[in-house]
């Protein structure tokens, strides 16, 4: 990817994020960059197109981010606590991510590709029952079937961030609160106490 192509990406999330998709023109963006509208499609075939890579890119980025800071946890039970807490702290701290997946107002969804949204999800469960399978294998947890537990821990997760029903208290002593509870719960849930 070249710097053209970085800039052009940087400009449309922040209008992207902003405005959401419909209200976004590629005039505005090249307004923003002080560039040509010809120079965006030499790089994006169309709004579609740019928006789509936006969206590749921040989830690839948080999904490295949120690995990188994971680090090298070998306890498969810390690792997944540690996993929690890291993605709750990312997705409070990076908006992007967060407001497209929770989509209030219907700006982003109509726009973003199923299959998408079902491969982060089948990823994100991959994931995590790649450590609940460790885990088990060396008896930190209970036996359970990985997947449906690695499902069920990502639907508890969304709860926790962009699906959220209930207006819950936001400051950060509440938020720690809220992270300590969800991991107490999905401990004792997986945990094994033999």
């Amino acid at each position: 990817m070249d710097d053209v192509e970085t800039q052009i990406l940087d400009l449309a999330k922040r209008r992207f994020e902003r405005f959401g998709f419909p209200k976004v023109t590629m005039d505005e963006i090249a307004k923003d960059g002080r560039i040509t509208k010809k120079t965006i499609y030499k790089h994006f075939r169309s709004k579609e197109e740019l928006f789509t890579r936006v969206v590749i890119r921040e989830a690839l980025a948080a999904r490295a981010e949120i690995l990188q800071r994971l680090g090298e946890v070998q306890d498969p039970l810390a690792r997944l606590e540690k996993l929690t807490v890291t993605a709750l702290d990312y997705f409070r701290e990076e908006r992007f991510i967060l407001k497209l997946l929770e989509d209030k107002d219907g700006i982003f969804l109509p726009f973003l590709r199923p299959e998408f949204v079902v491969m982060v999800e089948k990823e994100t469960v991959n994931l995590v029952a790649d450590i609940l399978r460790e885990g088990i294998k060396k008896g930190r947890m209970r036996e359970l079937d990985e997947q449906i537990a690695g499902y069920v821990m990502f639907k508890i997760f969304q709860v926790f961030t962009y699906a959220r029903t209930a207006a819950l208290p936001q400051t950060d002593e509440d938020s720690q609160h809220e992270t300590a509870e969800l991991l107490a719960f999905l401990m004792r849930a997986i945990g094994n106490d033999t």
